[in-house]
């Protein structure tokens, strides 16, 4: 929601002042530069956005500790804070305003890769439940071979695949 974001950019003769924080950044703290959306104009709503580059040695610009997470913990996620961070006038990135188109731009190209986590993670749980299932007896069977078990198994597997259909479809669109 473009209207709720908090960290704001304000032009001071040739740079620029962010403050505010940004949460949830992959690669937090891995990363030597950083692109940055920032509201510049608050009565223009997703029109008052703006994208900038921000160097990890920005002055006023600090990392976070890293998240604890569930799943996906190959790519580190932090909270970054701009106390106001001064960054050089030509920094911004596009036109001032232009950020939102920016960010929609730069996440139609990253949500098949989101995706395909996500079916990585479920493909790995389905497998467990498969084995599980295979090695759990009651009544002197596996319960593998019970109906209502099959059933749960194929439904998952089938949202699965279902998911994994749509990554690829997405993926493949992107790259047009």
């Amino acid at each position: 929601d473009a209207a709720s974001m908090k960290t704001r950019a304000k032009e001071d003769g040739d740079t620029w002042v962010l403050n505010g924080s940004k949460c949830w950044i992959t690669n937090g703290g891995k990363s030597s530069w950083y692109t940055v959306m920032a509201v510049t104009d608050p009565d223009k709503g997703a029109n008052g956005i703006s994208s900038f580059m921000v160097h990890k040695d920005d002055p006023g610009f600090t990392v976070g500790p890293l998240e604890k997470k569930l799943g996906i913990k190959g790519s580190p996620t932090a909270e970054l804070y701009f106390e106001n961070c001064t960054i050089p006038g030509d920094r911004i990135i596009g036109a001032p305003g232009t950020g939102f188109k920016t960010a929609l731009e730069t996440l139609d190209h990253t949500r098949p890769t989101i995706g395909a986590q996500a079916i990585g993670i479920a493909q790995g749980a389905l497998d467990q439940a498969i084995a599980y299932t295979k090695d759990r007896k009651q009544f002197g069977k596996s319960i593998s071979s019970f109906q209502g078990v099959e059933f749960m198994i194929a439904d998952m597997a089938m949202k699965i695949e279902a998911a994994r259909l749509m990554v690829y479809t997405s993926a493949a669109r992107a790259e047009r």
